[in-house]
């Protein structure tokens, strides 16, 4: 994925895979790291009740490749477990940065 240091030296890359640090407490930081200056971006922290809501998202998406599934009920379970994990995703980001 191709992206900019906005926060750093404004400099362009690329970066294939995000890292992963256990922060303790069953919460883990995903991010990725500037190869030009270091500057660490955070995507988002999980917790293990996140974790089990990412799994649920991608059993429902399972459901898309069925053409005999109600994709409609699909598509609203997706979007409602959508808008759990962004909630509880900034709900912990604020518990860890204070922002």
């Amino acid at each position: 994925m191709k992206t900019n240091c906005d926060a750093g030296c404004q400099k362009s890359f690329e970066f294939e895979d995000f890292s992963i640090d256990k922060l303790g407490g069953g919460i883990e930081k995903v991010y990725f790291v500037c190869p030009h200056c270091d500057k660490e971006y955070v995507a988002f922290y999980t917790d293990d009740e996140i974790r089990k809501l990412q799994a649920r998202i991608r059993r429902v998406q399972r459901r898309f490749s069925d053409p005999n599934d109600n994709h409609e009920d699909a598509a609203k379970k997706e979007a409602d477990l959508k808008q759990q994990i962004k909630e509880k995703m900034g709900v912990l980001r604020v518990k860890i940065e204070g922002v």
